[in-house]
């Protein structure tokens, strides 16, 4: 729990999350807007969880009006991503910390598809987005670049010809890509980023040194910090395997395996560390 927190204010947190999905639904009655007119200022800690409702509303764009009218017309995703802020509120230290970090933006990414799921984005320019478990992206255009920015989690993009001609770039933690006419796969890992070139070709500029950059070729594979790449490899057959809804392994040790798996299932999967490494 988060130990910033009163008792008497995380109560009001929560009690502020349960009127605002009342507030946020498709009917709400005039009783229920007098009640929840009566929770709101029958006590200063049932104030203060209401702005915090408020500061996630503006964060997230709301648009403005009173209170009541505010959220009677969120959206389904914004009330969505409201109550997930409430959420890390409430349970994690410095809760207003995480949500404003790379991982609050995840959360309220473009993009983002449930834990085992993989999803299948036809961009604007006709480009095609696929995002793994476990993955957040946003994606930007406007009339000079097509910007798709990885949070976490692993993404492949097949690149449609442009008739403005506008570069199109993805951003992760380690640097910034640019597509060379392609078809390929970023993974967003702790300490760097993976890529993986199908077709064409892929610029890297890397985040703390933007005056490197190194050029990955179809059938190659690199990894880089945000300071240094690493060397060049071929690239691993299995890569995109995902993409197809296919598992692959080969010769990889049981421990990445059980790893990879749990990314697609609930509950716990793990193996004895005696073993994890045979493969």
């Amino acid at each position: 729990m988060n130990p910033s927190l009163t008792d008497s204010r995380r109560q009001a947190l929560r009690s502020a999350s349960h009127w605002y999905a009342v507030l946020s639904g498709e009917r709400v009655s005039p009783q229920q807007e007098a009640r929840w007119q009566q929770w709101y200022e029958q006590d200063q800690d049932n104030q203060w969880a209401w702005q915090q409702v408020e500061n996630l509303r503006n964060q997230l764009g709301g648009v403005p009006g009173d209170v009541a009218s505010r959220a009677l017309h969120d959206t389904r995703l914004t009330r969505r991503h409201v109550m997930k802020g409430l959420l890390l509120l409430l349970g994690a230290g410095g809760g207003w910390q995480l949500w404003q970090s790379e991982t609050g933006e995840g959360l309220r990414a473009d993009y983002r598809p449930p834990k085992g799921a993989v999803s299948r984005q036809q961009l604007e320019d006709g480009s095609l987005l696929t995002l793994n478990t476990q993955s957040a992206a946003d994606v930007r255009f406007d009339a000079h670049q097509r910007t798709v920015r990885l949070w976490y989690g692993e993404i492949a993009i097949t690149t449609a010809k442009d008739a403005q001609q506008r570069s199109f770039r993805v951003l992760t933690r380690q640097g910034q890509l640019t597509a060379l006419g392609t078809e390929f796969t970023v993974r967003q890992q702790d300490n760097f980023t993976q890529l993986d070139v199908q077709q064409h070709a892929v610029e890297v500029l890397l985040a703390s040194a933007p005056a490197q950059k190194r050029i990955v070729n179809a059938g190659e594979s690199l990894q880089f910090s945000a300071s240094e790449f690493g060397a060049v490899k071929p690239l691993d057959d299995e890569s995109t395997s995902w993409t197809k809804g296919i598992l692959s392994f080969s010769d990889k040790p049981l421990g990445e395996v059980i790893a990879t798996l749990s990314r697609y299932r609930n509950g716990v999967l793990r193996c004895d560390p005696a073993v994890a490494g045979c493969a």
